[in-house]
């Protein structure tokens, strides 16, 4: 009988800021992006900012989720080819996501592990994933964390009608087994 190792990798966690995000999305947060939108309504109270670029195919949803604490080992990624998909924490708690960069405009079907990286998004800020931004589910700290996660109705659909836990590729989400497909497991290193 041949038993197979999953490897572990460990990540630290570094909090998020708008250098070091760059490569995976934009950060969200207590600043307005680039202000001085032209509305003429409360201009001496409002600072008006731009448009934020969130980008889907066919209906927008926006939905909460609450993340009970703990740190999980990360088993799966995802990514998105046609939404830019945004999670924004409400409340007081922070939350952690695990990330590596887009890479299928080089054709590669699979994230590149020395790159992936985790990041702590302070109470309050939020993310906007770039296109094809690989992924894992937001991560609770200490606290549970409620998260408002802006996505495509195909992405809802595809995840909802899955019966169990596995890989798939339909409905803009392509999400992979780090154990089945490249044998490791992440955690978090806290």
């Amino acid at each position: 009988m041949t038993i197979s190792q999953t490897e572990t990798i460990k990540i630290p966690v570094i909090d998020a800021n708008k250098e070091n995000i760059k490569p995976y999305g934009h950060l969200l947060g207590e600043d307005v992006s680039k202000p001085g939108l032209g509305i003429p309504f409360y201009q001496e109270r409002v600072l008006e900012g731009e448009n934020i670029d969130f980008v889907y195919r066919g209906n927008a949803t926006f939905r909460t989720a609450k993340i009970m604490p703990g740190y999980p080992p990360i088993i799966w990624l995802e990514r998105h080819l046609h939404m830019t998909q945004m999670f924004i924490a409400l409340g007081q708690s922070p939350f952690i996501m695990v990330l590596s960069p887009p890479n299928h405009e080089n054709g590669e079907n699979l994230p590149d592990l020395n790159l992936v990286k985790a990041f702590r998004f302070p109470a309050g800020h939020g993310l906007l994933l770039h296109l094809g931004t690989w992924h894992d589910f937001p991560i609770a700290c200490d606290f549970p964390v409620v998260i408002l996660t802006a996505n495509s109705d195909e992405v809802v659909t595809a995840l909802s009608q899955m019966q169990t836990p596995d890989e798939m590729n339909q409905g803009d989400v392509y999400k992979i087994s780090l154990p089945k497909r490249l044998g490791c497991e992440i955690h978090l290193d806290i």
